[in-house]
């Protein structure tokens, strides 16, 4: 969680500290457009890295591997976009060409991605600056990771992963991350973890194994939505600040565990570990 705070903080001060070396720089619009169609490829890698902008991802049925769809400042910004058809690897980045820092126009620059839904994804995703906006309903999501730096983030799925998403990491900066329909994603392990801002994580969907779910907040606060046909255990160690809202819940023993009133009668059952500083978490049923 350091590097993603550390990043997100000098990215908050350089936009905050009245810097304007930058803004002198006259806006220089273009537009990039690729797309590739599928080959003899069994699964797709996507990193994609924006330093300052907004970011639209999401599953395309059509016969290509992925779509892109940018518009940029190119007197400030440089694209890179490289495919590895022997790895199936996509690796596209939107970088600041000034050393001077960051501009503080973020809206200028805005991608549209697009990815196939007929094969594996794993997708890996690093902002800076901007707002991040990811559907994954239809997608065959193999593992996800998720960085924002300053900004919003939204996640959404509305569909079942046809296929198991080994891993789920979602880290925040500075701003709030909302995401929708995680259940759906069939995953094994969920980590999230924030530096500052709030995040509110649904956990609805078609639940098909049971999970662990680790959080780590710095400062801010976490609501767990999660549906009332899955047993939950938490474990959480808590800052003297924190506060723990959990409804329905009781300690077995002289454990420090909570468990949920249907955690014995439900086939699927998932494991929250918290750690939080100044902040509190709560569950929801839903």
């Amino acid at each position: 969680m350091r590097s993603t705070f550390w990043k997100a903080s000098m990215a908050a001060a350089i936009l905050l500290s009245g810097c304007n070396v930058d803004q002198r720089v006259a806006v220089e619009m273009a537009r990039m457009e690729q797309s590739r169609p599928i080959g003899n490829e069994t699964s797709l890698q996507a990193v994609v890295g924006v330093d300052v902008g907004s970011l639209e991802i999401q599953g395309e049925s059509t016969s290509n591997l992925y779509a892109l769809d940018l518009e940029y400042d190119k007197a400030s910004y440089q694209p890179e976009l490289n495919y590895d058809p022997t790895g199936a690897r996509l690796n596209f980045k939107l970088e600041s060409t000034h050393r001077g820092g960051i501009r503080t126009e973020p809206r200028a620059n805005r991608l549209q991605l697009n990815l196939t839904e007929s094969l594996p994804v794993n997708l890996k995703v690093n902002t800076g600056v901007g707002d991040v906006r990811i559907s994954l309903s239809r997608m065959r999501v193999s593992r996800l990771d998720v960085e924002g730096g300053v900004g919003g983030t939204r996640i959404s799925s509305y569909d079942p992963n046809p296929v198991v998403c080994d891993e789920v990491r979602l880290r925040s900066g500075v701003g709030s991350l909302d995401a929708v329909g995680l259940g759906n994603l069939n995953f094994r392990t969920l980590d999230f973890e924030s530096g500052v801002g709030g995040a509110n994580l649904d956990l609805s969907g078609a639940w098909k194994q049971d999970a662990e779910v680790r959080i780590q907040v710095g400062v801010g606060g976490v609501n767990l939505r999660m549906p009332r046909d899955v047993g939950v255990r938490v474990t959480a160690e808590k800052h003297f600040l924190s506060g723990l809202q959990l409804d329905n819940f009781h300690r077995d023993g002289s454990g420090d565990d909570y468990y949920s009133e249907n955690y014995n009668k439900c086939k699927i059952r998932v494991t929250v570990v918290v750690k939080t500083g100044i902040g509190g978490f709560r569950i929801t049923w839903i």
